[in-house]
């Protein structure tokens, strides 16, 4: 379950990349995936209810978070190659823990400080050598952050996960609109865009969320290495899916990324 889990956010990045026009993906994303969580919405709704009233400033705010990750990731996929892209977005579990931190939930220790060094220095080797954009990097970054933040805050929320991402799902949707309109609302969709949209609708954002709650159940440490397995699955399935092929330095970069993430959550 892992490896397919892995393999399907991972393809994210090359499927996006190829299919283009990130406004309309977006909108597709979110509309099918409003769908299915209203369904879920539907059949938990009133056993949850009285607990989303009470905490639907921090659902908002992870709702808006989790947009603003996706929204970054797909217009950096504009700019930069799929690997890049996977790997700088990679560094959240360290920006998590910084984030808990600087929020009062935890000391930055010695570990996660050497940990974000590694890291860090991995993304500055991607960068550099490679001369990716600077707009691609940065909202690459942004993405990141967003995540890290959304991931903060939703850990935060009582209602289950299931639920949560289903309301996330439809925090997003109004968000996706106003994107795709102020993107200029192109309405010309060809097959690969048809393809990109089911990918991300009905797979990276649901089938794939549902998986992992289910592997999280049943493993933690599976679970876990899914931040190992995701941004190598995206280097691999990009040569094939968008023929893009890392360079010496996005690998090196990539495995000081991971080798940080490995130190700091030891």
């Amino acid at each position: 379950m892992a490896l397919v889990l892995a393999l399907l956010w991972g393809s994210t990045y090359p499927i996006v990349r190829v299919a283009g026009n990130p406004a309309l993906i977006l909108l597709g994303r979110y509309a099918l995936s409003s769908i299915t969580s209203a369904a879920i919405l539907m059949r938990h709704g009133s056993l949850t209810g009285d607990k989303i009233r009470r905490e639907i400033i921090k659902i908002l705010a992870s709702g808006a978070t989790n947009m603003c990750f996706v929204v970054s990731m797909y217009y950096a996929l504009l700019y930069i190659p799929s690997g890049p892209v996977s790997a700088i977005i990679y560094t959240y579990p360290l920006l998590i823990l910084l984030i808990s931190s600087l929020t009062g939930h935890g000391g930055i220790g010695f570990k996660t400080a050497l940990g974000s060094l590694v890291a860090f220095t991995g993304v500055l080797t991607i960068y550099a050598p490679s001369r990716l954009d600077m707009g691609g990097v940065l909202l690459s970054i942004l993405a990141a952050v967003s995540f890290a933040a959304a991931s903060v805050i939703s850990s935060r929320v009582s209602v289950g996960q299931v639920v949560l991402t289903a309301l996330q799902n439809l925090v997003g949707l109004p968000i996706a609109v106003v994107v795709y309109i102020l993107a200029g609302g192109d309405l010309g969709l060809d097959a690969v865009q048809l393809v990109a949209i089911l990918h991300q609708g009905l797979g990276a954002s649901f089938l794939a969320y549902i998986a992992w709650y289910r592997l999280l159940s049943r493993s933690v440490g599976a679970a876990s290495s899914m931040v190992y397995m995701v941004p190598a699955a995206a280097y691999i399935t990009a040569i094939p899916i968008a023929g893009e092929v890392p360079n010496i330095y996005q690998i090196f970069g990539l495995l000081l990324i991971l080798f940080g993430i490995y130190i700091a959550r030891r």
